[in-house]
């Protein structure tokens, strides 16, 4: 008999355990598509890759849609995620477009952004691990592709210059910061 009522409290905690786990699983039914999805003017069609629909919104599978538009993706190993780039943040977007971001620039974080009182002048912070001379390079290069000119530098301070018209956009690194100081006239 306590061998029977032992085996029953053993059964019942397995059963308990497994009913808690089978709660935490999800399930979602997707079917596929019944209408034609239309990139550029041509018809999206995969068959190992379908599209999807769950609840009346439409699934793409990314690696596709990343594919189809254009649209640059990553598999970032190190943080264990997806990173996609738009091209949206690729300029600083208060600048009419025209100056580069770079943080976009060098596929880091996005630096703080510190508005001086002058109200012309921002200043965009980052963690001075993020300059290397590679990125630092890499960030010059696009601001000369859009046209900015490197000034000389008749200051004491280790400051760059670049200019283009009316903007003034200067590289320094000041403690554990590296800015990029911009400042409209």
């Amino acid at each position: 008999m306590k061998k029977f009522i032992s085996g029953c409290i053993v059964g019942v905690c397995l059963m308990l355990g497994t009913t808690v786990y089978a709660e935490q699983i999800k399930q979602f039914i997707l079917t596929p598509v019944t209408y034609p999805i239309i990139v550029d003017g041509v018809e999206y069609k995969d068959a190992k890759r379908p599209v999807l629909n769950y609840e009346g919104s439409t699934y793409v599978p990314l690696a596709k849609l990343g594919d189809i538009t254009g649209v640059d993706y990553v598999w970032n190993d190190q943080l264990g995620r997806v990173e996609i780039n738009t091209g949206k943040g690729q300029f600083y977007s208060e600048y009419n477009g025209d100056i580069p971001n770079y943080a976009s620039v060098n596929g880091i974080s996005s630096g703080k952004r510190i508005e001086l009182s002058d109200g012309k002048t921002v200043v965009y912070a980052y963690d001075v691990t993020d300059a290397t001379e590679g990125y630092i390079q890499k960030y010059v290069n696009e601001l000369e592709k859009q046209g900015y000119v490197y000034e000389s530098d008749t200051s004491d301070d280790e400051v760059s210059y670049y200019s283009k018209g009316d903007i003034v956009v200067a590289l320094t690194v000041m403690g554990y910061d590296f800015n990029v100081i911009i400042s409209k006239d």
